[in-house]
């Protein structure tokens, strides 16, 4: 158990010694900044376009809570002439 354990810990320095070796040097450079945005852009848009509907619906039943009811008309009998 010993003899594993120290395996173990040696191998784990051994790792942690030698990983920052592969990290790349700098930030990765691409030029997709465009299509990035392009395609954000065409996210932002579809979300907002289904907003539409949301405020028609929302609209609607505003308006039928608190908007003028009408009326019913009062039906009465017809006049005589004579």
């Amino acid at each position: 158990m010993k003899k594993i354990k120290q395996s173990l810990l040696t191998i784990g320095l051994f790792l942690c010694a030698t990983l920052p070796a592969f990290a790349q040097p700098g930030a990765r450079e691409d030029n997709s900044m465009l299509l990035t945005y392009l395609f954000l852009g065409t996210c932002a848009l579809i979300i907002l376009l289904q907003f539409a509907p949301l405020m028609a619906i929302l609209f609607g039943i505003v308006k039928g809570i608190f908007g003028k009811k009408p009326q019913e008309e009062v039906k009465t009998a017809p006049a005589k002439i004579r």
